[in-house]
């Protein structure tokens, strides 16, 4: 006989927790006799739970005691009680979140900030004993200056939050300026004195920052540029979704350009990178190339890797070679492990007997329990990796297959293949295009990187005189 040690924290409110599982498990192997507890919402305050735990514990002949409620769970009246118990107990869990809301809502309507108090919107900071917002007065005159410059200047969001950015001006986290964080500080109209709650406005308590013509003017601006970009399935550009910025790993928007000409309306289609808004390292100009010359040269490139069978299976014999090796190893450190964890159990078993017999007191066992369960948390962590590193390794070996055959066709098939056939074969063999001013690296899934080199000359216009070879560098393509 001896007995098992454990801290629960956490909510009764879900049963999303390590401990709860543990003693699911430990129920159905019938590792228990008896589950205690202090109170029936310590355990869940969900019916559908409660009645789950019930229905399992009754399965594996374990017994259940509250020790501040009556309950017998070996009659019929006492589980039926325990169910009336379980239905207030989540009753008394949606009456809390109830009135958790409708306190927001009274204090949004009273004028009273409703979000973090701890990390506040920027240009304000929360005072505790006022129990409002204060104006940060440096982080105000960022507010401003961002209103200023984007409604007064005509600055795009992204010249707005590089100049900040240069300037040295930073987040309340310390972090740099980016289009959607300066966007969604343009348009909360805290700014202006009023409490945003569910869609309704209502006057707030605290200082405004801007005025509310600059405000109006901001909100215009906003309206009249919003862009929503198309989205990637719908797009008549081969590579969305794929192709990246080599520097910055942004992906590159598919983008369009209309010409009114002698023969009518023109389109051209562009790979765009607007660049960063970000200064030092993580700075990033930006290009933009021509969509039909850079899905020709990826095109032609794969055409190239897939015309010559015997490196198309090396290769895959490489990638093979490397999952016969890399399988065994993470089953066998799989298996190792689950050895630790079982030997782990017995140990614990031992100090639990010597506890029961007075060999060690109650402190003693609850410091080796801490240590090992530390050690177990670690182990299970490190279990779950190599299980999901297992699935992936049995699910690369259907998808070498595959690849194999999609290699060997691409220069046949190609041709016969409808649009979103095409694309959808580029996203099953790309494993990445990173695409830079003068070249892209193409890299196929098992296959080593290629260079593609996007350099491409263009002749002199018509009338011009030819200038000298040295004197004429090469062009990136647009």
């Amino acid at each position: 006989m001896w007995r098992r040690l454990r801290e629960d924290i956490g909510s009764g409110k879900d049963t999303d927790r390590v401990a709860y599982r543990e003693l699911l498990a430990d129920v159905a192997s019938g590792a228990i006799d008896v589950i205690i507890t202090y109170r029936l919402d310590r355990l869940s305050r969900n019916v559908r739970d409660v009645y789950d735990f019930l229905q399992r514990s009754a399965d594996a002949d374990v017994g259940f005691v509250s020790t501040s409620e009556s309950f017998d769970t070996t009659t019929a009246m006492g589980r039926a009680m325990l169910g009336v118990a379980a239905v207030f107990a989540q009753l008394t869990r949606e009456m809390i979140a109830e009135n958790v809301r409708h306190g927001m809502a009274k204090r949004a309507e009273s004028g009273k900030y409703t979000g973090t108090t701890g990390n506040p919107r920027f240009g304000y900071d929360y005072s505790p004993q006022e129990g409002k917002l204060l104006v940060n007065a440096a982080e105000a005159k960022v507010v401003r200056l961002a209103f200023e410059l984007y409604a007064k200047r005509k600055w795009s969001l992204a010249k707005v939050a590089r100049y900040l950015n240069r300037e040295g001006y930073r987040t309340k986290k310390g972090r740099q300026w980016g289009t959607s964080v300066l966007a969604y500080l343009l348009r909360s109209s805290l700014y202006v004195g009023r409490i945003p709650y569910k869609g309704e406005e209502y006057e707030g308590e605290h200082e405004a920052i801007v005025d509310q013509a600059l405000f109006d003017e901001t909100q215009q601006m906003l309206e009249q540029r919003k862009w929503i970009p198309p989205r990637t399935q719908h797009s008549p550009h081969l590579l969305s979704g794929i192709a990246r910025c080599g520097k910055c790993g942004w992906a590159l928007r598919a983008h369009w350009q209309y010409h009114e000409g002698e023969g009518g309306r023109k389109t051209y289609r562009s790979y765009q990178h607007r660049g960063t808004d970000f200064v030092g390292k993580r700075a990033c100009n930006g290009f933009t190339k021509s969509a039909e010359k850079l899905e020709a040269l990826v095109i032609d490139a794969m055409r190239e890797l897939t015309a010559h069978p015997d490196v198309v299976e090396a290769a895959l014999a490489a990638a093979r070679r490397q999952l016969a090796t890399d399988a065994p190893a993470v089953r066998r450190e799989a298996d190792e492990i689950r050895g630790q964890l079982a030997e782990m159990g017995h140990r614990f078993e031992g100090w639990a007997a010597r506890l029961d017999v007075g060999l060690i007191d109650e402190e003693q066992l609850r410091t080796h329990n801490e240590a090992l369960l530390k050690d177990k948390a670690r182990l299970q962590a490190r279990l779950a990796e190599l299980d999901t590193a297992a699935a992936r390794e049995e699910s690369l070996e259907i998808e070498i297959e595959q690849v194999h055959q999609a290699l060997h066709e691409f220069g046949g098939t190609w041709g016969q293949l409808t649009f979103d056939e095409q694309r959808e074969l580029l996203r099953s063999l790309i494993e990445h295009l990173r695409v830079w001013r003068d070249r892209a690296e193409l890299k196929l899934l098992f296959m080593p990187p290629t260079t593609i080199s996007l350099q491409l000359k263009r002749g002199p216009a018509k009338g011009t005189p030819r200038r000298s070879r040295k004197a004429s560098p090469t062009t990136p393509s647009s």
